[in-house]
């Protein structure tokens, strides 16, 4: 069955939406054929909005489906389970025709995968995208799961340790969101084996529900560790608390490194206030774009199982050197780190040639910062 051309203006999902959209607009059947020139309408989430790292996630996103002609409806799941839910089942209630999600909470993802599934509707997962066991369930019962990408946060984590290492220092404390956010374990996780393997030893550490908490937070656990060598702030968001923190103590001497890096981290960086950071975790939702528009233009990326794919993108560093290439291809208005031209190399109607190795081989060479500005 071939697809009808879309011509909707951009999609709000609301109950009056749901019942006005096309029927026919639902269920697209996988590996239908494409015109170069359709138009999808797409919906996604990110799990929160009015925080630097949630909105620029967002931001790409948006962008990559732009880059592709689709039509876009975004949404926040305002950091609760239940609006994140919400905001899937209104999406397929609207009717639209693939959803880019972000599935920050683990137990919401079987629900969301099952009622695509039932809608016939294709997704994909980006940066949040559940729990190991569940994708590979999905992989092989779902059919209209077309794939995930998200970031090595363990590797993030590991490979800010391995720095902290590098730069001198034998003990630290971390500083992120609450114990049981699987994001901030894995950085967790990350850096305490890399600095602790080299000789270092992780003291103690500060987990916040927000960054609200989070100056109150380092505070008490810099307090109980006045000698620390350096203090590792998990997402740029408890940075800022922590540095106030350090500075109320007098603490001035503490290195300071951090993941998830935004503007003001790296501005803190040129100043030389923050040693080093992270960047690039926000890259993998505009690679899981790619994989929905190619499923619903029949080209269905499949890895080497034939299975969905499940990749996995590498966080780079941040120094002083290089802060301000990062500033000027991150957060500079008109600007977006992956490029058009590359963008358009991963989908089959710019690119008829494009396959599960041209992604590997974007994701295992063309995401780091060098590249990423080469390529511009």
């Amino acid at each position: 069955m071939k697809k009808r051309k879309i011509t909707r203006t951009a999609l709000t999902v609301t109950l009056v939406l749901a019942l006005m959209l096309p029927l026919a607009a639902c269920g697209k059947t996988a590996g239908d054929s494409s015109e170069d020139d359709t138009v999808y309408s797409i919906g996604f989430n990110t799990w929160g909005a009015g925080v630097p790292i949630f909105d620029a996630m967002g931001d790409e996103i948006a962008y990559s489906l732009s880059v592709y002609g689709a039509e876009t409806s975004r949404v926040s799941d305002d950091f609760t389970a239940e609006r994140e839910l919400e905001n899937i089942q209104n999406f397929i209630s609207a009717g639209i025709d693939g959803i880019a999600m972000q599935i920050a909470t683990d137990p919401v993802l079987s629900q969301a995968a099952s009622a695509c599934k039932d809608a016939k509707i294709p997704f994909t997962l980006s940066i949040f995208v559940g729990d190991d066991d569940d994708r590979a369930q999905m992989a092989a019962g779902n059919e209209y799961f077309a794939g995930a990408v998200s970031c090595d946060l363990y590797g993030d984590g590991y490979l800010m340790g391995e720095t902290a290492l590098v730069d001198g220092h034998k003990t630290a404390v971390l500083v992120g969101g609450n114990i049981g956010d699987k994001n901030i374990d894995l950085k967790a996780a990350g850096f305490t084996a890399s600095f602790e393997a080299g000789g270092g030893k992780v003291l103690d550490a500060a987990r916040c529900t927000s960054a609200v908490e989070c100056q109150e937070k380092a505070s008490a656990v810099l307090s109980s560790n006045r000698d620390v060598d350096c203090l590792y702030a998990m997402v740029g968001d408890y940075l800022s608390g922590s540095i106030v923190a350090l500075d109320n103590l007098g603490l001035d001497d503490v290195a300071v490194y951090v993941s998830n890096a935004d503007k003001a981290t790296a501005d803190y960086i040129k100043e030389g206030r923050v040693a080093s950071g992270t960047g690039g975790s926000d890259l993998a939702s505009g690679i899981s774009a790619a994989l929905l528009i190619n499923y619903l233009d029949g080209n269905m990326i499949r890895d080497e199982n034939d299975n969905a794919p499940d990749l996995k993108t590498s966080a780079f560093i941040i120094t002083s050197e290089n802060a301000d290439d990062y500033i000027a291809l991150f957060y500079t208005d008109g600007t977006h780190p992956i490029s058009e031209s590359t963008l358009k190399s991963l989908v089959s109607r710019f690119n008829p040639d494009a396959n599960y190795e041209t992604f590997v081989t974007l994701v295992n060479e063309g995401l780091t910062l060098e590249a990423l500005l080469a390529a511009q």
